[in-house]
């Protein structure tokens, strides 16, 4: 009598005794008995090895005042036993191995991967085998460092129109990462912002690019780039520009009578000014023979406007 013979015989002893017992729920018993077949089954399963590549490699117990330098291993292999529909339907997702780095110290350090250090999803399959069973890193001094955020931009902007100036909020941010990578770094970038037909000022929230993977930013405040745009800007000279003395001494003179003065501005506010609508104010001591002139716009000018040059820079005076 073979060994199939055996098994079918033992099932149907199985069964008729179970069909003479009272059992008050019969689906239940029914479930249970489907249960056990399917058990029995799997049990009876040829064993099968199986190879699972690029299964996610974890680290665990780092000390807090070290980080992990260099290249990092993410995945590796692992090889397993059991069941042959078992291990043929695992994904290397399913599992974990586990790269324990309790009381590694800075340096150059080796840490060993074993079959105990992998995560399975049933007790019925065992690992055979990790590739590679053993990793070899950099630990590295753990530092912070506060640098600057610089902008950067994309784009163009409307016609007519230009970029004033630009402000970050906060300007310095506080990063961490391991020495060798974060003594390089003098400053950090947002990330790219848009300003293809933009025509007006405008704020957003910016990302901060950090130069390699491995290093944080720490500071938590959100950073928010303010972007100030305007009408185009040009220059606009005036020769003649009357120099008033406020404050003449007795018997003094002004040899200086005008300077030529060079505006820079929005394009429509520097042509609404006229020659006329200026003036060069001084002050004096009475002992002096030069001084330096102050230039006066109208009381609505734009204050966008500014004084790029004074000819000459100091006006000459008579005691």
């Amino acid at each position: 009598m073979n060994l199939s013979w055996l098994r079918w015989l033992s099932l149907d002893r199985l069964w008729n005794r179970l069909r003479h017992v009272e059992v008050e729920n019969k689906g239940l018993m029914v479930m249970a008995i489907l249960l056990a077949v399917l058990l029995f089954a799997v049990s009876r399963q040829p064993i099968s090895d199986v190879k699972l590549f690029n299964v996610p490699l974890e680290y665990r117990g780092q000390r807090p005042d070290v980080e992990i330098s260099g290249e990092i291993t993410q995945t590796v292999s692992v090889r397993v036993r059991g069941p042959r529909d078992l291990v043929r339907s695992l994904t290397p997702t399913q599992l974990s191995v586990i790269a324990d780095l309790t009381n590694k110290e800075a340096g150059e350090r080796v840490v060993q991967l074993r079959p105990d250090d992998v995560s399975l999803p049933d007790n019925g399959i065992h690992v055979i085998q990790v590739e590679p069973a053993s990793l070899r890193l950099v630990l590295e001094p753990k530092i912070r460092k506060q640098v600057p955020v610089e902008a950067q931009y994309s784009g163009q902007l409307a016609d007519g129109v230009e970029f004033y100036s630009a402000r970050l909020q906060p300007p310095v941010v506080e990063i961490e990462g391991a020495q060798s990578h974060l003594g390089k770094v003098s400053r950090v970038l947002t990330e790219t912002v848009n300003l293809n037909g933009r025509s007006s000022s405008f704020s957003v929230a910016v990302d901060v690019e950090m130069p390699h993977p491995s290093l944080r930013v720490l500071t938590s405040d959100e950073v928010k780039l303010f972007v100030e745009i305007g009408e185009r800007r040009s220059f606009k000279r005036f020769a003649n520009v009357p120099v008033q003395w406020l404050n003449p001494s007795p018997g003094g003179a002004l040899l200086t009578k005008t300077v030529a003065v060079e505006l820079y501005g929005p394009n429509s506010a520097v042509d609404a000014i006229q020659e006329k609508d200026l003036r060069a104010e001084i002050t004096a001591d009475p002992n002096t023979t030069r001084a330096v002139p102050k230039i006066i716009l109208p009381v609505n000018a734009d204050p966008r406007i500014g004084i790029r040059s004074i000819i000459p820079n100091e006006v000459k005076l008579k005691k």
